[in-house]
Protein backbone atom coordinates (compact mmCIF):
# COMPACT_ATOMS: atom_id res chain seq x y z
CA UNK A 1 0.00 0.00 0.00
CA UNK A 2 1.42 3.59 -0.90
CA UNK A 3 1.12 4.82 2.42
CA UNK A 4 3.26 2.50 3.81
CA UNK A 5 6.24 3.56 1.81
CA UNK A 6 8.34 6.44 3.31
CA UNK A 7 10.70 9.29 1.94
CA UNK A 8 14.17 8.23 2.60
CA UNK A 9 15.73 10.90 4.93
CA UNK A 10 18.88 11.93 3.02
CA UNK A 11 21.80 12.41 5.28
CA UNK A 12 24.43 14.62 2.94
CA UNK A 13 24.51 15.67 -0.35
CA UNK A 14 27.40 16.64 -2.64
CA UNK A 15 27.71 17.79 -5.93
CA UNK A 16 29.96 14.89 -8.01
CA UNK A 17 30.05 16.83 -11.50
CA UNK A 18 28.72 19.97 -12.88
CA UNK A 19 28.80 21.05 -16.18
CA UNK A 20 26.33 24.20 -17.69
CA UNK A 21 24.37 21.20 -19.57
CA UNK A 22 24.35 18.14 -16.63
CA UNK A 23 25.03 18.29 -12.96
CA UNK A 24 25.36 14.82 -10.58
CA UNK A 25 24.15 14.84 -7.25
CA UNK A 26 25.37 11.96 -4.62
CA UNK A 27 23.43 11.84 -1.87
CA UNK A 28 23.85 9.30 1.60
CA UNK A 29 20.17 8.24 2.41
CA UNK A 30 19.09 5.93 5.55
CA UNK A 31 16.87 3.35 4.39
CA UNK A 32 13.94 1.43 5.57
CA UNK A 33 16.20 -0.77 6.17
CA UNK A 34 18.27 1.41 8.95
CA UNK A 35 21.39 1.03 5.96
CA UNK A 36 22.77 3.91 4.63
CA UNK A 37 24.17 3.80 1.14
CA UNK A 38 24.68 6.46 -1.65
CA UNK A 39 21.82 7.65 -4.43
CA UNK A 40 22.79 9.57 -7.40
CA UNK A 41 20.50 12.18 -8.65
CA UNK A 42 20.03 15.21 -10.76
CA UNK A 43 18.71 18.34 -8.96
CA UNK A 44 15.87 19.88 -8.62
CA UNK A 45 14.72 22.07 -11.54
CA UNK A 46 11.79 23.61 -13.97
CA UNK A 47 10.06 21.21 -15.62
CA UNK A 48 9.80 20.66 -19.05
CA UNK A 49 7.57 20.54 -21.99
CA UNK A 50 6.39 18.34 -24.83
CA UNK A 51 3.70 20.12 -27.23
CA UNK A 52 1.51 17.85 -29.87
CA UNK A 53 0.79 20.29 -32.72
CA UNK A 54 -2.03 19.40 -35.08
CA UNK A 55 -2.56 20.99 -37.94
CA UNK A 56 -5.85 21.91 -39.46
CA UNK A 57 -6.12 18.15 -41.24
CA UNK A 58 -6.02 16.86 -38.13
CA UNK A 59 -2.54 15.54 -38.40
CA UNK A 60 -0.08 15.50 -36.01
CA UNK A 61 3.67 16.71 -35.86
CA UNK A 62 6.55 14.07 -35.08
CA UNK A 63 9.76 15.73 -34.80
CA UNK A 64 13.43 13.34 -35.43
CA UNK A 65 16.65 14.33 -34.55
CA UNK A 66 20.20 12.94 -33.83
CA UNK A 67 20.75 12.27 -29.77
CA UNK A 68 24.01 11.16 -28.87
CA UNK A 69 23.01 9.24 -25.57
CA UNK A 70 21.27 6.07 -27.89
CA UNK A 71 23.47 7.08 -30.32
CA UNK A 72 20.25 7.18 -33.34
CA UNK A 73 18.27 9.48 -34.88
CA UNK A 74 15.12 9.21 -32.25
CA UNK A 75 11.37 10.46 -33.07
CA UNK A 76 9.85 13.01 -30.27
CA UNK A 77 7.31 15.74 -30.18
CA UNK A 78 8.65 19.52 -29.74
CA UNK A 79 9.41 20.70 -26.12
CA UNK A 80 12.33 21.28 -23.72
CA UNK A 81 13.13 23.26 -20.70
CA UNK A 82 11.31 26.30 -19.18
CA UNK A 83 13.40 29.31 -17.77
CA UNK A 84 12.61 30.35 -14.59
CA UNK A 85 11.42 33.69 -15.83
CA UNK A 86 8.47 32.18 -18.30
CA UNK A 87 5.46 29.92 -17.38
CA UNK A 88 4.68 26.35 -19.21
CA UNK A 89 2.76 27.98 -21.25
CA UNK A 90 5.08 30.65 -22.38
CA UNK A 91 7.66 28.05 -22.23
CA UNK A 92 5.76 25.82 -24.65
CA UNK A 93 4.90 28.69 -27.22
CA UNK A 94 8.66 29.36 -27.37
CA UNK A 95 10.28 25.57 -27.61
CA UNK A 96 7.29 24.84 -30.55
CA UNK A 97 8.74 28.01 -32.56
CA UNK A 98 12.42 27.70 -31.87
CA UNK A 99 12.69 23.84 -33.02
CA UNK A 100 10.34 23.79 -35.96
CA UNK A 101 9.38 27.35 -36.78
CA UNK A 102 5.33 27.08 -35.86
CA UNK A 103 3.64 29.19 -34.24
CA UNK A 104 0.50 27.86 -32.13
CA UNK A 105 -2.79 30.69 -31.28
CA UNK A 106 -3.95 28.38 -29.15
CA UNK A 107 -3.13 25.55 -26.35
CA UNK A 108 -4.18 23.36 -23.86
CA UNK A 109 -2.68 21.97 -21.23
CA UNK A 110 -3.66 18.23 -21.48
CA UNK A 111 -1.38 16.82 -18.56
CA UNK A 112 1.98 15.70 -17.03
CA UNK A 113 4.19 12.71 -15.59
CA UNK A 114 7.28 12.07 -14.30
CA UNK A 115 10.09 12.17 -16.87
CA UNK A 116 13.14 10.10 -14.82
CA UNK A 117 11.74 9.36 -11.15
CA UNK A 118 14.71 7.17 -10.09
CA UNK A 119 17.41 10.15 -10.47
CA UNK A 120 14.90 13.65 -11.14
CA UNK A 121 11.72 15.32 -9.87
CA UNK A 122 11.25 17.04 -13.09
CA UNK A 123 7.99 16.51 -14.54
CA UNK A 124 7.14 17.07 -18.38
CA UNK A 125 3.62 19.25 -18.91
CA UNK A 126 2.44 18.51 -22.40
CA UNK A 127 0.33 20.56 -24.39
CA UNK A 128 -2.08 20.19 -27.57
CA UNK A 129 -1.11 23.35 -29.71
CA UNK A 130 -3.58 24.30 -32.53
CA UNK A 131 -4.04 27.13 -34.77
CA UNK A 132 -0.72 27.11 -36.05
CA UNK A 133 1.18 28.89 -38.70
CA UNK A 134 4.44 28.32 -39.88
CA UNK A 135 7.49 30.88 -39.26
CA UNK A 136 11.06 30.55 -39.20
CA UNK A 137 12.69 27.96 -36.71
CA UNK A 138 15.71 29.36 -34.48
CA UNK A 139 16.99 25.53 -33.35
CA UNK A 140 19.81 25.33 -30.24
CA UNK A 141 23.22 25.06 -31.62
CA UNK A 142 23.14 21.38 -31.37
CA UNK A 143 19.42 20.81 -32.27
CA UNK A 144 19.32 19.89 -36.52
CA UNK A 145 15.76 18.76 -36.38
CA UNK A 146 13.17 18.03 -39.58
CA UNK A 147 9.49 16.93 -38.88
CA UNK A 148 6.61 15.56 -40.69
CA UNK A 149 2.78 15.45 -40.64
CA UNK A 150 1.16 12.04 -39.57
CA UNK A 151 -2.27 10.98 -38.89
CA UNK A 152 -3.36 9.25 -35.64
CA UNK A 153 -3.73 6.41 -37.20
CA UNK A 154 0.09 6.13 -38.59
CA UNK A 155 1.32 7.35 -35.35
CA UNK A 156 -0.38 4.95 -33.54
CA UNK A 157 0.52 1.99 -36.43
CA UNK A 158 4.04 3.20 -35.69
CA UNK A 159 3.87 2.81 -31.78
CA UNK A 160 2.32 -0.95 -32.38
CA UNK A 161 5.17 -1.73 -34.92
CA UNK A 162 8.30 -0.76 -32.13
CA UNK A 163 9.13 2.28 -34.54
CA UNK A 164 7.92 5.32 -31.99
CA UNK A 165 9.98 4.43 -29.20
CA UNK A 166 11.07 7.59 -27.21
CA UNK A 167 9.14 7.04 -23.46
CA UNK A 168 8.60 10.98 -23.44
CA UNK A 169 6.40 10.58 -26.75
CA UNK A 170 4.61 7.55 -25.36
CA UNK A 171 3.66 9.15 -22.57
CA UNK A 172 3.02 12.70 -23.97
CA UNK A 173 0.02 10.26 -26.51
CA UNK A 174 -0.92 8.41 -24.23
CA UNK A 175 -2.07 11.98 -22.25
CA UNK A 176 -3.38 13.07 -25.80
CA UNK A 177 -5.32 9.97 -25.82
CA UNK A 178 -7.00 9.83 -22.29
CA UNK A 179 -7.13 13.81 -22.14
CA UNK A 180 -7.76 15.84 -25.13
CA UNK A 181 -10.66 16.93 -26.20
CA UNK A 182 -11.04 19.76 -28.76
Amino acid sequence: MRETVKPWPVLASRTLFSHPRLTILEDTVLLPSGHQTTWLRFPDSRDVVAIICLNHEKQILVAYQYNAGPRQVVDEFPGGGVATNESYLEGARRELLEEVGIYAHEFQEIGAFLVNNRRWSGRCRVFVATQIETRQAAPDAEEFISYEWLSVEQIEQQIRDGVLENGTLLAAWTLFRLNYRP
